[in-house]
């Protein structure tokens, strides 16, 4: 299946309404709000050349399908619109999203359980929160996601960027995920591995969902904060091999910092700031 849009076509999900009923109740109607376009137990599906504005919820979801190409896409929503992710992929596989803008009050781009081989290359992804692998192993669940390559993305006074993201008590693993040739201007939270989604402070510090085999390869930019790289993993030992080669993530107004809990792993060429848990 072929879907082709074009320069003068928009879907118009008329969302307000429905962000305005989340700003009153986060855990009622949101959850039940549409997606303005579902790719469902498909195989073969190409989507090029969509535009999408302010979606009730996420912009684009594919779900139990394999080799979906998502490709000159624009999803555009406010940035303070919950859950209006442009592309969210789960238990699917062979899934690319290609050169696309992306500005919505969610994540640009998130990969959920069940994903294998997905590319996600050439995306402009701004505002936002990021392209985020997660979260993970919510109330004790076993869930998997593995093969991920990012590449060639620019995230714009985003929230977040590089993010992979899992809850304390889940089981499964993450792996194989890479992150290369990636800008950040003016990201609040630049690079992040959290294991202890979504409250670092209140959770118990468990098993996790395994984080391994994970690479940042020429990552450039500033942080919005002082803090660029984060990588809170759990005293489980869930974080291992994770390598960060060539990495300039700076702070306009002093040092730029790293913090890092728990995970293993080396650095290798320039890496700024300086990452203390890694070799």
């Amino acid at each position: 299946l072929t879907v082709t849009g074009g320069s003068t076509g928009l879907l118009d999900g008329r969302g307000r309404s429905w962000w305005w009923s989340d700003k009153f109740n986060r855990y009622g109607d949101i959850y039940k709000a549409p997606t303005a376009l579902v790719v469902m137990n498909c195989t073969d599906v190409e989507l090029s050349q969509f535009s999408s504005k302010n979606s009730p919820q996420m912009h684009i979801s594919v779900s139990q399908s394999s080799k979906v190409h998502l490709t000159q896409l624009t999803t555009t929503a406010p940035w303070d619109s919950p859950n209006t992710d442009g592309v969210h992929i789960d238990r699917s596989q062979d899934v690319r999203v290609t050169r696309s803008t992306m500005g919505t009050g969610g994540e640009c781009v998130s990969i959920g359980p069940g994903s294998r081989f997905v590319t996600v290359d050439g995306i402009v992804c701004g505002p936002g929160r990021a392209v985020s692998v997660g979260s993970l192993g919510r109330k004790g669940a076993t869930e998997s996601v593995e093969y991920i390559d990012v590449k060639n993305v620019q995230f714009i006074n985003t929230s977040s960027g590089a993010t992979i993201k899992t809850w304390q008590g889940g089981k499964g693993y993450a792996r194989s995920i890479s992150f290369t040739d990636i800008n950040f201007t003016n990201v609040d939270r630049p690079v992040v591995i959290n294991q202890f989604y979504a409250d670092p402070y209140h959770v118990p510090n468990m098993g996790a969902v395994a984080v391994s085999n994970i690479t940042y390869t020429n990552l450039k930019g500033t942080s919005r904060y002082r803090t660029a790289v984060e990588f809170y993993c759990s005293e489980s030992g869930s974080c291992t091999n994770t390598h960060v080669n060539s990495v300039a993530i700076t702070f306009p107004y002093g040092r730029a910092e790293a913090l890092c809990q728990n995970a293993q792993g080396d650095t290798s060429g320039y890496v700024y700031p300086k990452i203390p848990c890694l070799r």
